[in-house]
C-alpha cells in the first residue's frame, strides 16, 4: 500500500505542476486573466501600519491567502503548511516572492493583531488589513468571497499565486502538502 500512496502522491504532484507550469484554464479565475492589482490610496496596510499598495510587490511573484486569526483551525494549518515551504526554498528564490495573509475578519485583525500573529510563522509573511470594503473588493477580484456572520467568518480556502503583473497563475488547495507547495513555488519562480 506504501508503494501505491507513494506513485499517487507523486503523480498527482506532476499532475499539478503540469496544469501550473502549462497555465491552465482550470486554475485561472473565472473572470480570465484579469489583473488583480491592489490600488494605492484605499487604506490597506501591513502588520506594520505601512501602507500597502501594487508598488510594493514589484517584480515580485504573491501567495495570497485571506483568513483571520481566530480561525480555529484552517488558518494555522495553511500558514504553517505555507511556513514549513517556504523554509524549504533557497533564498534567492524566497527574495523574488512575497508571501500575504490576507486579513478576512478586518474589523478585529488590524496591524498589531496581525503582527502578534505572525510571530508564530514563516518571517517573510506578510499581512494586509484595512476598510472591510477594500478587502472585499479585493476577495471578490479574486473570484473568493469572504461571508462573516455570527462570529464565524468564511474565507476562500485557496492559496493565490499571483505573478509579477498581477495576473492570476493559479489557485492551489489549503491542503496541499508542504513539500509539494514548495515544489510548486520552485517551479513558478524558476520561469
Amino acid at each position: 500500500m506504501g508503494a501505491v500512496s507513494s506513485r499517487l502522491r507523486r503523480l498527482g504532484r506532476e499532475l499539478a505542476l503540469a496544469a501550473l507550469l502549462c497555465g491552465s484554464a482550470a486554475l485561472l479565475s473565472p473572470a480570465g486573466a484579469g489583473s488583480l492589482a491592489w490600488p494605492a490610496g484605499r487604506g490597506l496596510v501591513d502588520q506594520t501600519g505601512v501602507a500597502v499598495d501594487e508598488a510594493r510587490f514589484a517584480g515580485r511573484l504573491r501567495l495570497v491567502y485571506f483568513g483571520y486569526t481566530r480561525c480555529p483551525d484552517l488558518c494555522p494549518t495553511a500558514l504553517m503548511t505555507l511556513t514549513q515551504a517556504l523554509d524549504e526554498l533557497p533564498p534567492a528564490l524566497l527574495a523574488r516572492l512575497m508571501p500575504v495573509l490576507v486579513a478576512a475578519d478586518p474589523e478585529r485583525d488590524g496591524p498589531g493583531v496581525l503582527a502578534a500573529y505572525l510571530d508564530t510563522f514563516h518571517p517573510a509573511i506578510m499581512a494586509v488589513t484595512g476598510p472591510v470594503a477594500v478587502i472585499d473588493g479585493l476577495a471578490a477580484a479574486y473570484a473568493a468571497p469572504i461571508r462573516r456572520h455570527d462570529g464565524v467568518v468564511d474565507h476562500p480556502i485557496e492559496f493565490f499565486l499571483v505573478g509579477p503583473s498581477g495576473t492570476l497563475m493559479a489557485r492551489l488547495p489549503v491542503t496541499i502538502a508542504p513539500d509539494d507547495l514548495a515544489e510548486s513555488l520552485r517551479n513558478a519562480l524558476s520561469r
